[in-house]
């Protein structure tokens, strides 16, 4: 990855230059400096310079350093210098377009042009994209994995050697990469106290399983630390794993409900999942929330209210301003030449409809 490193180095002297093509005999940073900023080897800052001095943008005096040749008419920037590429599962939800609303925005206010990508993961891979994106000039890389928890190979080793990576909606516990994500285990437990606070003793869960993804993992621990704060019996018959890829996700979810007649309230995954419960509930003929107060993860069905059933109360994420945040976080790692290794959380909000509202 060190040619990643050059390539950076190099447009961080080209923009020296430009900033101080004005300045008489401008000395700039030794190879010894360059290497310690940028946390690579000398061998790897001594081949930007010497391809510069080739270009004629610098001149070297043994002994003394490296000056700006202010003879040289122009300074040529990367063209694709002020290009940042977000990497998304997919473009089609709420979530996402918000997601990419919010970071667009702040680059845009910043210079920089958002190019989006969609592809899975092992597309990723067999294409080689990362590298060549890199390869292209593209300045900072926005991430947004996939739910599988496994991270493509080239990601993880451009922000193990200081390039400007930013992973959104999920956090890398353990790993040197920055993250912007909501915080799932306390977007759970908020849920799950909002459903307490409303009078329910038995709440059950249904998610995916917890080796799906960190925030997965977390809302269902949020799941478990409302009930332990609350001195509430977690039931392991009370939680229900599902996949989204099921062929039988229907019966599952109608003979969890069915034989789980106790439940007062119900905290479940959205999309197709929550489609499903939607279903069961009407099939079952389960009254909401007379007989079941109801919440989901993330607020997907707000346009669709009005043909279904009942309308939902959500625990929403602020998905502009994660890409806003993560967008911002980028251009500070970019401009200045260093890589973090921050982990953001950002808040959730209850949007409350009537499938939780008082009777």
């Amino acid at each position: 990855m060190s040619k990643f490193l050059y390539k950076q180095i190099k447009e961080y002297l080209l923009q020296l230059i430009t900033d101080n093509k004005r300045v008489p005999h401008y000395k700039l940073p030794s190879e010894n400096q360059i290497a310690v900023k940028f946390n690579t080897s000398r061998i790897t800052a001594k081949r930007a310079f010497a391809e510069l001095e080739e270009e004629g943008y610098i001149y070297r005096i043994q002994g003394k350093g490296s000056f700006i040749n202010t003879e040289k008419e122009e300074v040529k920037l990367d063209n694709a210098a002020n290009f940042v590429c977000m990497l998304l599962p997919n473009i089609g939800s709420d979530f996402i377009s918000s997601l990419v609303s919010g970071a667009r925005k702040v680059l845009k206010q910043n210079g920089y042009h958002l190019l989006l990508m969609s592809e899975k993961e092992d597309e990723l891979v067999q294409a080689n994209l990362v590298s060549s994106l890199v390869a292209l000039g593209v300045k900072g890389i926005i991430v947004f994995p996939n739910n599988s928890a496994r991270y493509n190979k080239d990601l993880l080793l451009l922000a193990f050697n200081k390039f400007p990576v930013v992973f959104v909606d999920r956090t890398l516990h353990n790993i040197d990469v920055s993250s912007v994500s909501s915080d799932h285990l306390d977007m759970s437990k908020k849920a799950v106290q909002h459903l307490i606070d409303k009078g329910c003793k038995n709440i059950g869960l249904i998610t995916m399983p917890a080796d799906y993804g960190n925030s997965t993992a977390r809302r269902i621990s949020g799941y478990e630390r409302a009930h332990m704060e609350n001195n509430l019996l977690i039931k392991s018959s009370n939680i229900l794993y599902v996949t989204k890829d099921m062929p039988d996700l229907n019966e599952r979810i109608t003979e969890f409900l069915q034989f789980n007649p106790e439940l007062d309230g119900l905290l479940s995954y959205g999309d197709i999942i929550g489609i499903n419960v939607y279903s069961a509930i009407k099939m079952l003929g389960i009254q909401v929330p007379k007989d079941l107060m109801v919440m989901f993860f993330d607020n997907e069905y707000m346009h669709y209210q009005e043909i279904l059933p009942f309308s939902s109360t959500s625990i929403v994420q602020r998905s502009k301003e994660i890409g806003e945040t993560a967008a911002t976080l980028l251009i500070k790692y970019m401009r200045n030449h260093a890589v973090g290794n921050d982990k953001i959380m950002i808040d959730c909000d209850i949007i409350e409809r009537e499938s939780t509202r008082d009777n």
